[in-house]
């Protein structure tokens, strides 16, 4: 039988560290072409750097390339609704734990969404990952952004 690999992303960046969404539109929105990795990693927080690299950036040899998200960016201009939502979605997609989380936990059945869940700790579900803080980080990033 011919098993083929999972095409969903596998990044696995820290999630007990709680980074303001604005700090990365900061670091994203320096990238004005590709750039030398060492280079970006330089001119921000290490800490930032490292979960901006798991949760938005593409690098690749060494480099980080301007992607679709910086070019949205760079075309929105500001820290907008659309550069939130498309943050948030890669932020999530690209996690494992937090893309099952809202597959999981948050989606229902019937393809809606259940809000109770963000008063609720569930730091059971991010246990080996965080938990509480991890938890806590997710909601926190939601409302931050006015995804709720």
């Amino acid at each position: 039988m011919l098993r083929l690999a999972n095409p969903l992303p596998q990044y696995g960046g820290s999630l007990s560290k709680y980074i303001r969404a604005e700090k990365y539109y900061d670091l994203l929105s320096s990238i004005t072409h590709d750039i030398r990795e060492a280079q970006l990693r330089a001119k921000f927080d290490p800490d930032l750097y490292a979960t901006a690299k798991a949760r938005y950036l593409v690098v690749e040899n060494g480099f980080v390339r301007r992607d679709k998200l910086v070019d949205l960016i760079h075309d929105e201009g500001a820290f907008s609704e659309r550069v939130k939502m498309v943050m948030y979605f890669l932020f999530m997609f690209r996690d494992r734990r937090y893309r099952e989380f809202i597959c999981n936990v948050v989606g229902q059945k019937d393809g809606k969404w259940d809000p109770t869940v963000f008063s609720d700790t569930h730091s059971e579900f991010f246990e080996h990952a965080g938990g509480r803080k991890a938890f806590t980080n997710l909601r926190q990033f939601l409302f931050q952004t006015g995804i709720r």
